[in-house]
Parts: structure tokens; C-alpha cells; sequence
């Protein structure tokens, strides 16, 4: 009956190589969902081991910098401040420079989340890349956001919402600089406002 012995210990044996297999996934997850979506940092303009894909503004060296990016699949467009990609993998990750500060906040403003949100959309569909985060640099702080799909719900929720009043023609529209600045819909589906409003610099974080 050694053979039945022997049976006995491979099923064993493999049962055990699955526990620790299903151990090790639900750790991973756990680890996965347990970290913050959002982290603010201190700010900083460079990030190590990625080079510069694109810039939304036009350079000699390379025709694509300052080009309207557009998403056929989401109908959005844009120009983020810049994209980079890893040199290693070949991920990007958008970034958006604020003029203003965030001072002692804990999150963005929400307005700055829908845009870095509505570019993680664009990039994915132009670039056939997803982002995994993006970083919001403010003149003290900076965020980085993780490309999650409650994000990717939010932003198309608040597009979603910004088409139907559009539609309905439910207020009249007054396009301003410190109205339009901030919001996801300025330069991606919003006609009434321009990708550049012209105004003056936030100096909220400049000392008395």
C-alpha cells in the first residue's frame, strides 16, 4: 500500500502549495487596498528613472511637445503640463503644475482632481498606456493619485453631468479665469471656456 501512501502525500503536499498561494494573494491585496490613494508629498519637479514623453508646449527637438491630445473613445482633449515615461517599463505618468499653494490641506482641490482624473482617460486611450498615478504639483506640496476605477468613475460622472447642462442649457455659461482655471471641462469638452485663460497668477502661498 506504499502507493497509496505516496498519493497521500503529493495531495497533501499540493493542497499546502495552494493554501500558501491563496495566503500569498489575499496578502497582496490587502496590501494592494491598504495603501492611501492619495499622498501628498513634498513638491519636486523631476521623477528618477523616467524621461520626459511630452510637454504642452512646443519645443524645437520634438514636433509632438504642445500638440491637443484627444481621446476618440471619451470625446475628451487636453494638454497636460507633461507626461513622463519609464525608462525601464514604459509607464507614464502625467503631471500638473499649480501656480497657487495647498498650504495645510489634506487633498487637492477638487477641480485639479477631475483634471489630472480626465488626463489619466486621454493618455490611456492616445498613448494605449494606463497610467497608474499622477501627480498634482502645487507650489509647496504635491500630490500623487492613484489611477483607480473609482476615480475613472468620478471624472466620467462629473463629464457626464457638465454634457447634460450643456445640452439642457440649464445656466448661463460665464467663462472666468478662477472659475474655469481649475475645472476638468476647461479645454476638454467645455466650449464656452478657452484651454487658455488668460488671468493672473495664483500668490496665495507668497509670505506678508
Amino acid at each position: 500500500m506504499e502507493w497509496v501512501k505516496t498519493i497521500g502525500n503529493s495531495i497533501c503536499t499540493a493542497d499546502l502549495v495552494l493554501l500558501c498561494v491563496a495566503v500569498l494573494l489575499v496578502v497582496l491585496l490587502c496590501i494592494r487596498h491598504g495603501r492611501p490613494a492619495l499622498k501628498k508629498l513634498t513638491a519636486r519637479d523631476d521623477i528618477p528613472g523616467y524621461a520626459l514623453l511630452y510637454a504642452d508646449r512646443k519645443q524645437d527637438k520634438n514636433e509632438d511637445f504642445g500638440r491637443l491630445l484627444y481621446s476618440a473613445k471619451y470625446d475628451l482633449q487636453g494638454r497636460p503640463d507633461y507626461v513622463f515615461c519609464s525608462r525601464l517599463l514604459g509607464r507614464i505618468v502625467p503631471v500638473e503644475l499649480k501656480s497657487g499653494c495647498i498650504g495645510e490641506a489634506e487633498e487637492p482641490h477638487h477641480g485639479d482632481f477631475l483634471q489630472l482624473a480626465a488626463y489619466f482617460l486621454i493618455l490611456e486611450d492616445v498613448y494605449g498606456k494606463r497610467p497608474a498615478y499622477g501627480r498634482l504639483v502645487y507650489r509647496d506640496y504635491m500630490f500623487e493619485i492613484k489611477n483607480t476605477a473609482r476615480v475613472r468613475r468620478e471624472v466620467l460622472k462629473a463629464v457626464q453631468e457638465m454634457r447634460q447642462m450643456l445640452r439642457d442649457g440649464i445656466a448661463e455659461p460665464k467663462p472666468s479665469f478662477a472659475h474655469c482655471r481649475p475645472c476638468v471641462c476647461n479645454g476638454t469638452v467645455c466650449q464656452f471656456s478657452e484651454t487658455e485663460i488668460e488671468g493672473v497668477n495664483d500668490d496665495s502661498c507668497r509670505e506678508e
